[in-house]
């Protein structure tokens, strides 16, 4: 996965090596032991490939580490492969899946050329099912310097950050899970604010760190910078798709992917951001910084995948361009877009002592996931598609400002304190009213009927009442936001017209028919209120 910010050295993250199965008897996990030694003496020298797919239990259980801590098969056809394109490695490859469908997806490394490896493994089809390359994970870091200090934090100003904490400074039971290279955990931005981290073993401390702090560092602690989740709380993980199923089954609401993982589409990825957003979790990516994945018009994975909200960059003027007028200074413009946020000049810290600034869509997209989770603080029961309607309708639309990029910037850009106070009224529940007249008072009331929510319910009206009716109203408009036990919300709104008081008039008509006089007689009724 390439992260998407601070573009030029790379690290490889090598995961270890070993074989899981279905068994956990004392003598596979000495296997697995033996496994991961070869890995160390084996991967040093030689080029290794990866692919994903689908494996039968039972194929799965013929494997073992033979006496030369090498692997092997009773399965004649596998064993053969082992042996033909050197494979060194299987194991489940999203061990967190509850997916009947992903529990049995594979991830089969070799020292050999992944493209080799998906030919061969692809001619075994009456054994791997399905083959996919498998996602690579590389880190990408440079800073564009290192002596900044920040007497004016433009991005939360442009989008609106101390309005948006006007109405939440957040909640810390609102988890963001930053699924990333590693973190300085001892930086005073993050002590205290994260409740787990998962094994890492990416050496770039510096990316991680970068990303959490912006999201949902300490805020108000007269030191460093202020981070737009405020009192958000943070889960600090290694960088894969298995993270992202660990992170939503453990309660994180928000997901924040600051990486790429790829420029084509991955079945098996699809399947996990569909089991988490299943799982009500929202997922939040960076786009791309333009040349990830060749062209800035060119999709990046996964913020390109369907229930990914794919974050791109702009800089203080909301322009797209980090230099204007320069076109080759763009992050990514495409139709995976949902939104943009600042990713030019953004004010950074990357350990506990250095402050800085960087460009990135890795910087952009945590902006757009430090708010989504004082959105969810309001409402925590805002469903990973209201949280993007609620993004995208409040978004400030900045096609006019970038005309050459017009419809490829998705909604626009992020305006923090408009997504918050839509967020604070938006309904998840159904809340419908009836009104009725005291004509002897020449007054109305309102009554609410909820539908869909759990009770008790408490009310607030514009007014200041509570309750789900209130008497002795005028004519006007009414508004009641109604909680539910859950902290669901819902809003509605109700206008009374002016009460007046009936009054009739009377026209007596004298008809002639057949000779006879009759008389009619007709009521003219003016005020109350027609049914």
């Amino acid at each position: 996965a390439f992260l998407l910010g601070f573009p030029r050295f790379i690290c490889v993250i090598k995961p270890t090596l070993n074989i899981m199965t279905q068994k956990t008897n004392t003598s596979i996990k000495g296997l697995l032991g033996a496994l991961s030694v070869l890995f160390l003496t084996a991967t040093s020298f030689a080029q290794t490939g990866s692919v994903l797919a689908r494996i039968s239990t039972s194929n799965v259980a013929s494997i073992s580490i033979g006496s030369d801590k090498k692997l092997e098969s009773t399965n004649v056809e596998i064993n053969a492969l082992i042996g033909q394109v050197n494979i060194t490695e299987i194991k489940k490859a999203f061990p967190a899946s509850r997916s009947r469908v992903l529990a049995d997806v594979y991830e089969i490394t070799c020292n050999c050329d992944e493209t080799d490896l998906l030919q061969e493994v692809s001619k075994k089809s009456n054994i791997f099912q399905q083959p996919e390359l498998a996602p690579t994970y590389t880190a990408l870091y440079t800073p564009n310097d290192f002596s900044t200090s920040f007497t004016n934090d433009y991005a939360l100003n442009l989008i609106g950050a101390q309005n948006a904490w006007d109405i939440t400074k957040g909640d810390s039971s609102i988890v963001i899970a930053i699924s990333d290279a590693n973190f300085h955990l001892n930086h005073p931005e993050l002590v205290g604010k994260y409740n787990y981290v998962s094994a890492n073993s990416s050496t770039d401390y510096t990316h991680g760190t970068a990303v959490a702090i912006t999201a949902a560092g300490n805020t108000n602690n007269a030191i460093g910078k202020s981070s737009i989740g405020y009192n958000s709380s943070l889960q600090l993980r290694a960088m894969n798709y298995n993270e992202i199923l660990e992170a939503s089954y453990s309660g994180a609401r928000v997901v924040n992917l600051s990486w790429s993982a790829g420029c084509f589409f991955n079945t098996y990825a699809q399947g996990v951001i569909d089991e988490v957003y299943a799982n009500g979790t929202v997922v939040i990516a960076a786009a791309g910084n333009g040349g990830t994945c060749g062209l800035p018009t060119n999709l990046v994975y996964p913020a390109a995948f369907n229930h990914v909200i794919a974050v791109s960059s702009v800089g203080p003027y909301d322009n797209h361009e980090r230099t204007i007028g320069n076109a080759s200074t763009t992050h990514q413009h495409n139709s995976s877009v949902d939104i943009c946020a600042p990713g030019y000049d953004v004010a950074l810290s990357i350990n506990p002592t250095t402050y800085l600034t960087g460009n990135g869509t890795s910087f952009a997209a945590p902006y757009v996931s430090g708010t989504v989770a004082l959105m969810l603080a309001v409402n925590p029961c805002l469903s990973p598609d209201d949280v993007e309607t609620i993004l995208k309708t409040s978004a400030v639309n900045i096609d006019a400002l970038n005309p050459s990029y017009a419809g490829s910037l998705g909604a626009g850009r992020l305006d923090a304190a408009a997504a918050v106070l839509m967020a604070s009224t938006y309904s998840t529940f159904e809340v419908t009213s009836t009104s009725s007249i005291n004509c002897a008072a020449h007054t109305q009331s309102i009554a609410l009927t909820v539908e869909n929510g759990v009770a008790p319910y408490s009310v607030q009206w514009n007014t200041g009442a509570a309750g789900l009716t209130i008497d002795n109203l005028a004519a006007g408009t009414y508004q009641a936001i109604v909680r539910d036990s859950n902290r669901c919300i819902s809003a509605h709104v109700i206008t009374l017209d002016t009460v007046m008081i009936i009054t009739t008039v009377s026209t007596i008509h004298n008809v002639l028919c057949k000779g006879q006089n009759t008389a009619a007689i007709e009521l003219t009724v003016m005020g109350g209120k027609p049914t």
